[in-house]
């Protein structure tokens, strides 16, 4: 199966698309493992979209670094590409809205405000919806999402919808 899942990327990665999905294909049919079968069907997604396999998880690391250092031009490109492999592999995760919120926080960051608004409000919306299902180290990104809805207000002089989103804040630091 591993065998298969490597030569299935390694065709994806040069463009074989067909071959990638035949390769992934015949993995999956071998795997006795449901979670496996889960992580080959996302990444066959990828492959019948004509997309090479790529590390989500470290995606979003990247970009969150860069957020952090302020640098928002270098991070939008790399979230925009987080964002669509999260859509394509795990639309339904909490991670896949951290991602919306991170990619609207580059674009807050270089002052696109109208651009930002509707990825923070949705990012900040799922990932509310799934709280549940955050991990406890990653409910920190709830904070930050709603960190940069409060910048996104304060931004536009909108106080009071600031107010309204730093009381929203204070909630869940209470919390």
């Amino acid at each position: 199966v591993r065998y298969l899942n490597t030569l299935a990327a390694a065709h994806a990665e040069t463009g074989q698309f067909a071959n990638a999905v035949s390769a992934q294909q015949e993995a999956i049919a071998l795997s006795q493992n449901e979670q496996e079968r889960k992580d080959l069907a996302s990444r066959l997604k990828l492959y019948a979209s004509n997309l090479p396999y790529r590390d989500h998880g470290s995606l979003a690391e990247t970009t969150r670094a860069l957020l952090d250092a302020g640098k928002y031009v270098e991070a939008e490109p790399l979230a925009r590409e987080c964002l669509a492999l999260r859509e394509l592999q795990i639309p339904d995760d909490w991670r896949t809205f951290n991602t919306r919120s991170m990619l609207g926080g580059a674009l807050l960051g270089q002052k696109k405000y109208a651009q930002a608004e509707p990825f923070l409000l949705t990012g900040y919306e799922g990932m509310k919806q799934r709280e549940k299902t955050i991990p406890l180290l990653g409910k920190v990104r709830i904070r930050e999402a709603l960190q940069r809805l409060s910048q996104l207000h304060e931004a536009t002089g909108q106080p009071a919808k600031a107010a309204e989103w730093n009381k929203k804040l204070a909630e869940f630091d209470q919390a």
